[in-house]
């Protein structure tokens, strides 16, 4: 078999095998490139619909969608915007930007909007009548896409990092002149290039290959930390790498590089490069959680730059999912403010941990009170709240007591489960809450305290106010923050962290050697849907390092599902109500009489319920 026939079933083998492969000798030239690394890399062009070649020219409208200016896209800065007209000072390198404007045209205003590059999972949009053309611009940081729509055509394209989406309008026809796609950096077609003059190739419905033999490498991949590592391999200094992440042109990709020696030929030895485009790769959560690892930690590195908060902030409450980092950012906005913060979401979300540490971060010396509002009885909110004076009521201490809010003075106080404090007190909270002034029981004395509050709730308190159950002037006053923390179903791919950490955790909780969870066990834990949140998981964790005797959790080790949740209305009830229990004991240091004046119980049924629920004091 010739070698041209070898070379051509070689690419069409890997073709098959949806596989990018590239051969690159010793001077860095490309030997063989099959057509699955030309697609992927956005060499070949799968175009829906075509333009002619060109360069932008004076009077085309420009439509600009770029998530983070000055990156991936050509140096894109303030000279290149004074090209459509927009001259804004505040626009800064790394900020989100969605824009029209005419090109070299000084007397048309553009329509632009910018903001901070942000950790919110929500769009940026524009939506304006233009010179006759309807334009939609969206950064969806969320789904990682751009959109720009012309007259209902529709452009879309998908980032890692960064992106310089543009949609250029020919001014003279009104027809599409222009639209990015994929492997931009690779053509020379960044938003930057094309703003300072420089051409665009030509993109066509055809199917055209691109012969690229004999080009340099870093003329089509570019990725520095790729290209080091060939380099390493090629001189021996590394052995074969096999699917590690590497990003080339700004985007990831599951990299193998192997060295072929060429013994007929030692000039032309080389390296192989196997391609699989890595974009999609954190979806597969079950199947490759060593590669998650690696996206995730490129997530991060690329993206704590432009974020508002530090890396190892809120290293309490583990994540790095779109939805995780959310959250981090509104709490270290709420950390650096004295606004009412409220957050909500399910049972066992990790709440409580939140509200610690947006207190540690905002205020480390200052006091911190959480005050869990489902153990108290209905009797006692305003005297455990606000405090008494001696002789307040029957039962009370002679020398009075300072409630939580005076406690709480300079500093924070967590509300938990806020939506169960009853209207009456209700009413008080908001007093103090609009006053910043509280009055024992017993006193008509004003008490001047600064308190910021933190609340937390599970329930739909809107749905709370609808139905009478909450004042409607007091959720106004504690929703002034709200932050949602998703369930934990809803950010998968923060699980293979999580798991990592509650493992450390509690293992140097009590003392334990480290251990790690084996392949199948990390899949049970991965694939279930966890209904009680990071509370259930962690039980599990913790349940399954007790059980187990060597290094190395099994599967056997595990329960989860049915068997360690309640399933029905009568479960869940006897489940809180066994907490309740727990927790007012706890709080009156196991005094079983205080409790039960607490619980307004009788004697005989406090002890049923002890018996009945295994608890020990």
């Amino acid at each position: 078999m010739k070698k041209s026939q070898v070379k051509s079933v070689v690419e069409l083998l890997m073709d098959s095998m949806n596989l990018g492969v590239v051969y690159v000798d010793h001077q860095g030239k490309i030997q063989l490139c099959n057509r699955k690394a030309k697609e992927i890399t956005g060499i070949i062009i799968n175009a829906q619909q075509g333009h002619a070649a060109g360069r932008i020219s004076e009077g085309d409208i420009v439509i600009i969608a770029d998530n983070k200016l000055g990156e991936d896209d050509g140096l894109m800065g303030r000279e290149e915007l004074s090209y459509l007209n927009i001259h804004d000072t505040g626009i800064e390198k790394g900020d989100m930007l969605v824009a029209v404007g005419v090109y070299k045209n000084k007397k048309i205003e553009p329509r632009y909007k910018y903001i901070r590059e942000h950790s919110l999972n929500v769009p940026v949009k524009l939506d304006v009548n233009y010179l006759g053309f309807h334009i939609t611009v969206v950064i969806d940081t969320g789904k990682k896409e751009t959109m720009i729509s012309v007259n209902d055509m529709v452009h879309r394209l998908r980032y890692f990092f960064a992106v310089g989406n543009v949609v250029v309008i020919d001014g003279s026809t009104g027809g599409l002149k222009f639209f990015q796609m994929k492997g931009y950096s690779a053509r020379r077609e960044d938003l930057g290039n094309l703003m300072r003059g420089a051409p665009y190739r030509e993109k066509t419905t055809e199917d055209i290959d691109v012969d690229v033999t004999g080009q340099d490498f870093s003329d089509l991949f570019s990725g520095l930390p790729l290209a080091e590592n060939m380099h390493a391999v090629l001189n021996g200094k590394r052995e074969q790498i096999k699917n590690q992440l590497f990003e080339i042109n700004r985007r990831p990709f599951d990299c193998s590089i192997v060295k072929w020696n060429a013994e007929e030929a030692p000039e032309k030895s080389g390296v192989f490069l196997l391609l699989r485009d890595a974009s999609h790769l954190e979806r597969m959560l079950s199947d490759r959680n060593d590669i998650i690892q690696q996206i995730e930690e490129h997530n991060m590195a690329g993206e704590t730059a432009g974020c508002d908060y530090p890396e190892d902030a809120f290293s309490g409450f583990a994540g790095k999912s779109v939805k995780a980092r959310e959250v981090k950012y509104l709490a270290w906005k709420a950390a650096n403010s004295r606004f009412n913060v409220i957050l909500t979401g399910e049972s066992g979300t990790g709440k409580s941990k939140l509200a610690r540490e947006i207190h540690n971060i905002g205020m480390p010396q200052a006091p911190f009170v959480e005050v869990n509002c489902n153990a108290i009885a209905p009797t006692l909110f305003e005297s455990e709240l606000f405090g008494y004076v001696g002789g307040a009521f029957t039962g009370a201490k002679s020398e009075g007591k300072i409630g939580f809010f005076e406690a709480a003075d300079k500093g924070t106080i967590f509300l938990d489960e806020i939506g169960e404090i009853p209207l009456d007190i209700q009413v008080k909270l908001l007093h103090v809450l609009q006053n910043k002034t509280i009055y024992r029981v017993g006193s008509s004395k004003p008490i001047k305290v600064d308190v910021r509050v933190i609340a937390a709730t599970n329930r739909n308190l809107e749905e709370e106010v609808a139905q009478g159950r909450f004042r409607q002037d007091l959720f106004y006053r504690i929703n002034v923050f709200p932050i949602e923390i998703p369930p934990l179903r809803e950010r998968k791919a923060d699980l293979y962290l999580l798991i990592n950490q509650l493992l450390g955790q509690v293992c140097e909780m009590y003392d334990l050697e480290q251990k790690q969870f084996s392949g199948e066990a990390l899949q049970k834990l991965v694939s279930y849907n966890w209904p009680g949140n990071v509370r259930e998981l962690e039980n599990a964790i913790e349940r399954a390092i007790t059980l187990c005797e060597s290094n190395i959790i099994y599967s056997e080790h595990l329960r989860i599902g049915k068997g360690n949740i309640p399933v029905t209305m009568k479960e869940m009830l006897a489940k809180e109500e066994a907490r309740i229990l727990e927790m007012t004991l706890l709080k009156y240091n196991g005094d079983k009489q205080a409790a039960m004046e607490e619980l307004d119980m009788s004697r005989t049924v406090f002890y049923d319920k002890l018996k009945k629920y295994y608890i020990k004091y």
